[in-house]
């Protein structure tokens, strides 16, 4: 099989470029063509590392979507293993034919990641016999499938988290009093995350939720609710969990956050912690969610306008709406604030911070009668500001202050982890 030399210039990097010796290290040996036009690379690593790659024609990338049928040794977690690794990139559809023009300079990066430190997308198999298998990718783009991230399997068979830049941030929580439609509670202070996190970028659906609990045939007769309890409809597999409970979800033996992460053994969020391999799965807190959410703006919606027509359903109908339809925001999360609103760990409180205070990482009040939920529904979206960034209401009121105990319609999940 004749080959060709691709590359002019080869570059190796580690983790952002860094050339610091802490880092994994990865070596490029060679970047070849073979006479199909399949791109061969093969490198080396010091130690396991998360690998991901680009291929650049006169210093600019040919795109995250003409990466995403590599394959072979790249976004995963690749053993050093003391021998060469492969990337595969098959030339039907990732190279684009002016990258073998003349005149072209053909650049290669491999990039190794800490295990610890991963790129932004995690992205975790819900079915089959290697269900819970991570893969990672730099953009949305890069994963397989027509449409990226907002293709059905995506909301279906996989769980796919977006990693939060939020380790060292200093925000601003609330809003301000010339804010339109604001309410008391929603007290403009700052809040500082002393973490990293991932947040799935869709609200949990019903397919997801399936595809963990009817894999476990004792799930119903352990106590742990009846799996059709995740809609007042007709099952639909792309459209959000709603009106099941949250005192199933975490169970109510372990509190937050006196306990902290720990959960019930016997939680629906124990089996999902289990089956996919994530201990630190969880709920995400107010201070976290609004963090996310904002994705780094100050204005009322997070698409920086006056008005949320293009990011969430307002009062379309008294439903909800399948997910990844409308507008992400800057993190590619997608209906954060007008498809289901989302149970947060929080007690509520209406006074939960002084005003122009600054706290570090906030879990919430010891006590309190009921539990934050923040995003909205939209039947309560009517141009009524509910679907603000800063908007946030209190659900339940059980004997434990947790709201946890009732399952109300509209009211779903957005998972989190950490590493």
């Amino acid at each position: 099989m004749n080959k060709h030399l691709l590359f002019v210039a080869a570059v190796c990097t580690a983790l952002l470029a860094s050339a610091d010796p802490n880092d994994p290290q990865v070596r490029l040996i060679s970047a070849t063509m073979d006479s199909s036009r399949n791109l061969n690379i093969q490198y080396t690593l010091d130690e396991p590392a998360i690998v991901t790659f680009d291929v650049k024609t006169n210093g600019v990338s040919i795109g995250a979507a003409n990466l995403k049928n590599a394959s072979r040794d790249v976004y995963r977690v690749v053993p050093a293993a003391g021998r060469s690794h492969t990337i595969i990139l098959p030339a039907t559809e990732a190279l684009p034919d002016s990258i073998t023009r003349r005149k072209r300079v053909v650049t290669v990066t491999v990039t190794a990641w800490a295990t610890n430190s991963p790129p932004d997308y995690m992205v975790i198999k819900l079915v089959g016999e290697d269900r819970g298998a991570r893969t990672f990718y730099t953009a949305p783009e890069q994963l397989p499938g027509e449409g990226g991230v907002t293709n059905d399997q995506y909301k279906t068979d996989y769980l796919v988290m977006r990693r939060i830049p939020a380790a060292g941030k200093t925000f601003r929580m609330g809003s301000p009093s010339t804010e339109a439609n604001r309410y008391s509670n929603e007290i403009l202070h700052y809040v500082s995350l002393t973490n990293d996190y991932y947040m799935t970028v869709f609200n949990l659906t019903q397919g997801q939720f399936r595809n963990i609990t009817l894999n476990f045939p004792g799930f119903a007769e352990n106590g742990i609710d009846d799996t059709t309890s995740i809609t007042r409809w007709e099952y639909k597999p792309t459209f959000p969990v709603e009106q099941y409970k949250c005192s199933v979800m975490r169970g109510t033996e372990k509190q937050w956050p006196g306990d902290g992460h720990e959960v019930a053994a016997t939680s629906t969020l124990a089996l999902f912690r289990n089956a996919l391999g994530l201990p630190t799965l969880d709920l995400p807190t107010e201070a976290e969610w609004e963090f996310a959410c904002r994705a780094g703006t100050l204005s009322a919606y997070y698409n920086g306008t006056n008005g949320s027509e293009k990011i969430a359903w307002t009062g379309s109908s008294d439903v909800p709406h399948a997910v990844g339809l409308l507008e992400p925001n800057a993190y590619g999360l997608y209906d954060m604030c007008g498809n289901v609103f989302e149970w947060c760990l929080d007690r509520f409180s209406e006074n939960h911070a002084e005003a122009g205070s600054t706290v570090i990482a906030p879990v919430g009040p010891e006590s309190g009668n009921g539990r934050v939920v923040r995003g909205c529904e939209p039947r309560w979206t009517n141009g009524n500001g509910n679907d603000r960034s800063a908007y946030r209401f209190r659900n339940g009121s059980s004997a434990q202050g947790l709201g946890m105990s009732d399952a109300y319609y509209y009211d779903g999940y957005r998972l989190v982890c950490t590493f």
